[in-house]
């Protein structure tokens, strides 16, 4: 695992996307603390996050009365303006 502070973070950007591209998870650090963890993300598991949140999406509408037409229009709105 491979760490990068904040500033090379902010300098070199690109940089350490390839450290995480290459080696993995990047930790990212303040003050040689860790704050967050750097990692590539696939399409796929994007694309899948994605799905999961409109079926979230669509479960809290239901539970707060609304139909699912309505939830498929407001996503089919949503895309459009993509």
């Amino acid at each position: 695992m491979r760490f990068a502070n904040i500033r090379e973070l902010k300098l070199e950007t690109n940089r350490v996307l390839k450290l995480s591209d290459k080696f993995g998870p990047v930790v990212i650090t303040r003050k040689g603390h860790p704050i967050a963890l750097l990692r590539t993300l696939s399409e796929d598991a994007f694309s899948v996050n994605i799905n999961s949140l409109w079926a979230r999406t669509r479960e809290a509408a239901k539970r707060a009365g609304y139909g699912l037409q309505d939830v498929d229009k407001l996503i089919k709105d949503v895309r459009l303006k993509k």
